[in-house]
């Protein structure tokens, strides 16, 4: 029990608060925004943190632990497109590797998605019912899977891949990389919401926008 409570609070929470957070942030700006100042050089600092901690991630070798090369993508059977988000458009929106598009994901409205959350986690306490995962069809085997995982450099990866992670991931890391990866994702999880907060701020949203929703994440 106390093993499930900390992989809720270390990986399945950060996971779910950052798809709030990039729905959230989806529709703030339009795609071709001319960034204020200030807001690109915010953007630039935070997008060099995010290639930072995603190196230090990469270090990791995570797929060994995972062994993605067995599972081969249980996690990326869905087109591309997918796994981007406004989070990652705006932090490359001027770096070498942009990204052109993201889907579009609007944040449901906050007591929506609490009664959606809760009735999930009622069902998923029924005897014999699948996960969400198992449950859910894919759409489409995405188009960076190779035979052995993600083909993407790490720098180059969405967030939403690399701050997910699955129930052989969690189960198999030592506590050495458990610790380092829990670090990462806390710094990942940062990015994204600091990326969240200058989207806003340029989009003139007040500066409590969106808070009870992250708070309330579950």
């Amino acid at each position: 029990m106390r093993r499930d409570f900390q992989n809720f609070w270390h990986f399945s929470r950060p996971y779910r608060m950052f798809q709030r957070v990039a729905s959230l942030s989806h529709d703030l700006l339009n795609q071709d925004h001319e960034l204020s100042p200030p807001a690109r050089e915010a953007l630039e600092q935070l997008n060099r943190d995010r290639v930072a901690t995603q190196l230090a991630i990469a270090s990791l070798n995570l797929p060994s632990y995972a062994r993605c090369d067995r599972c081969q993508g249980g996690c990326c059977r869905e087109p591309a497109e997918n796994y981007f988000t406004a989070i990652d458009y705006w932090l490359r929106r001027h770096t070498g590797c942009s990204v052109t598009g993201y889907a579009s994901q609007p944040a449901p409205p906050l007591a929506e998605y609490l009664r959606m959350r809760l009735g999930a986690a009622c069902r998923r306490l029924e005897p014999g019912h699948p996960s969400e995962r198992t449950a859910r069809p894919p759409a489409a085997r995405c188009a960076h899977l190779g035979p052995r995982g993600c083909l993407l450099p790490h720098v180059e990866r969405p967030l939403k891949c690399l701050i997910y992670a699955c129930e052989g991931l969690k189960s198999s890391l030592d506590e050495q990389a458990r610790n380092r990866y829990i670090a990462a994702i806390k710094e990942l999880q940062q990015v994204s919401i600091g990326t969240f907060n200058v989207l806003k701020q340029e989009a003139g949203r007040p500066p409590h926008y969106g808070l009870a929703s992250i708070f309330f994440t579950l």
